[in-house]
C-alpha cells in the first residue's frame, strides 16, 4: 500500500474510533448528532455510522422525534459485541476484571498474594480468562480484543518496604517479560503503569470524566499516581511521568519521599488499627500530599486532583476534607487550588484501567499519534 492509502486508512481508521468514542461519552446519536460534534462530514458520518453497524459494534437504540423531517435514528454501542480482559499485578495483590465492548464491568476477582511471579500471574490470568468466557455468547467470545495488563513499571524496586528478595525483583526486570507474557496468553497484551491505568479509568468511567487536565492519586499499599492532559494520559519520555511514589516531600531528615508517607504498609497495624494509629498516619499521609499537590498544581494549574485507592469512601472523604482544611492554610495567596474529588473506581481502578487499555488503544481516537505526518484526521 502506498504512503497515501496508507494515511487514508490511518484516518478512517481513526474517524471510526472517534464515532465510537462519542456515541459512548453520550450514551447514544443520531448520524447527525455525530457530525456536528466530531466535525466530521454528514457522508462520512453516515458511512461510518453503517459500516459499525453491519460490523455489529454499533446497534439501533431507538427514534427521537420532534423538529422538522424525518425522526432521528438513534444509535448505541453493541456491549455484546466484545470484551476485554484487565489486570493489576502490584506487590501484595492480583486483580482480573473483564469488561463489555462499552466499557461495563461482567466479572472481577482479586487475591492477596505476597508479590507473584511472571509466571504465577500468567497461570492466574489463564484460569480466570477461562472461567469468564465461558460465561459469554459466541459474539462476545469471538470480538475479544485482548488483555491489559497494570503494574508499577518499577516492581521490583523499594525491596527493603516491599519484603521482597532481590531475585523475585530480577525475574520482573527480565527484558523477555513481555514476551512471555504474549506467548502465554496468545493474544494482544498491552501493558501500562498501575497509576496511568487508574487516571485512564477515573477519566473514561469515573470522576475524571469531563475533566481535561488532573493529577489522579491512588492510595494503596505503595502509593502511585498517573497524569491526564489535554484529555489523555501524559506519560513522558520514559513512560514515568505521574510517578507519585518518589515525589520528594519535606522529612524529618531533609528530603523524603511521598512513598513513605503515603503509603498503606506504613500504617501500623495491619488492619487492626487503633485510632491514634490511624491519626498519626492521616496527618504525616495529608502533609505530604499537601505538599505534592501545591507543587504539582503551581506547575501545571489543574483542572482537578482525583484521589482513589483501596481505602473505603469515608476514609477517602476524610483525608479530601482535611486535604483542603490544610491548602486553604498553608497555600500562597496567588494559589489556585484545583477541585478535589474521590475516585469512583476505589481500589478496582488500576484493574479497570487495564481492562479499558485494548479498548482505548484500538477503538479511541489518539489525536497527537495520528497527526504526526499525517494532517487533519477530521477531513476524510
Amino acid at each position: 500500500m502506498n504512503k497515501r492509502a496508507s494515511n487514508a486508512v490511518g484516518i478512517r481508521r481513526y474517524n471510526e474510533r472517534l464515532i465510537l468514542a462519542t456515541v459512548r461519552r453520550l450514551n447514544g446519536a443520531s448520524k447527525a448528532d455525530l457530525s456536528r460534534i466530531t466535525g466530521l462530514s454528514p457522508q462520512a458520518a453516515v458511512r461510518i455510522v453503517e459500516s459499525l453497524a453491519e460490523e455489529g459494534r454499533l446497534i439501533v437504540a431507538g427514534k427521537r422525534t420532534g423538529g422538522i423531517g424525518q425522526p432521528s435514528i438513534i444509535y448505541r454501542i453493541n456491549a455484546d459485541s466484545g470484551c476485554t480482559i484487565g489486570v493489576e499485578i502490584g506487590r501484595d495483590r492480583l486483580v482480573c476484571t473483564m469488561l463489555d465492548f462499552d466499557g461495563r464491568i461482567i466479572t472481577s476477582e482479586s487475591t492477596n498474594t505476597p508479590f507473584p511471579s511472571p509466571a504465577s500471574a500468567v497461570e492466574y490470568i489463564k484460569a480466570f480468562s477461562r472461567k469468564s468466557m465461558r460465561r459469554l455468547d459466541k459474539q462476545q467470545r469471538d470480538g475479544f480484543l485482548g488483555y491489559g495488563v497494570a503494574m508499577p513499571w518499577f516492581i521490583g524496586e523499594w525491596r527493603e518496604e516491599a519484603g521482597i528478595a532481590s531475585q523475585q525483583a530480577a525475574d520482573w526486570a527480565n527484558p523477555g517479560l513481555e514476551a512471555f507474557f504474549q506467548h502465554e496468553l496468545a493474544g494482544t497484551v498491552i501493558f501500562e503503569n498501575d497509576g496511568n491505568a487508574g487516571a485512564l479509568a477515573e477519566l473514561m468511567s469515573g470522576t475524571g470524566a469531563g475533566l481535561t487536565n488532573f493529577l489522579y492519586i491512588h492510595i494503596g499499599n505503595f502509593v502511585g499516581g498517573g497524569l491526564i492532559l489535554n484529555g489523555e494520559i501524559k506519560r513522558g519520555k520514559n513512560g514515568n511521568a505521574g510517578a507519585l511514589a518518589s515525589m520528594p516531600v519535606p522529612g524529618s531528615g531533609g528530603i523524603d519521599f511521598l512513598l513513605h508517607s503515603a503509603s498503606l504498609y506504613n500504617l501500623p497495624g495491619s488492619g487492626n488499627q487503633t485510632e491514634a494509629a490511624w491519626n498519626g498516619w492521616m496527618t504525616r499521609c495529608t502533609d505530604a500530599l499537601v505538599f505534592t499537590i501545591i507543587g504539582a498544581n503551581s506547575l501545571l494549574d489543574l483542572d482537578a486532583v482525583v484521589i482513589g485507592g483501596t481505602l473505603s469512601q469515608e476514609r477517602l472523604a476524610s483525608m479530601q476534607t482535611l486535604i483542603h482544611e490544610k491548602i486553604r492554610r498553608v497555600a500562597p495567596e496567588d494559589f489556585f487550588c484545583p477541585e478535589l474529588r474521590i475516585g469512583e473506581n476505589c481500589g478496582s481502578a488500576p484493574a479497570i484501567g487495564a481492562a479499558l487499555l485494548p479498548l482505548f488503544s484500538t477503538y479511541t481516537p489518539n489525536l497527537v499519534s495520528l497527526q504526526k505526518g499525517h494532517g487533519s484526521p477530521a477531513s476524510a
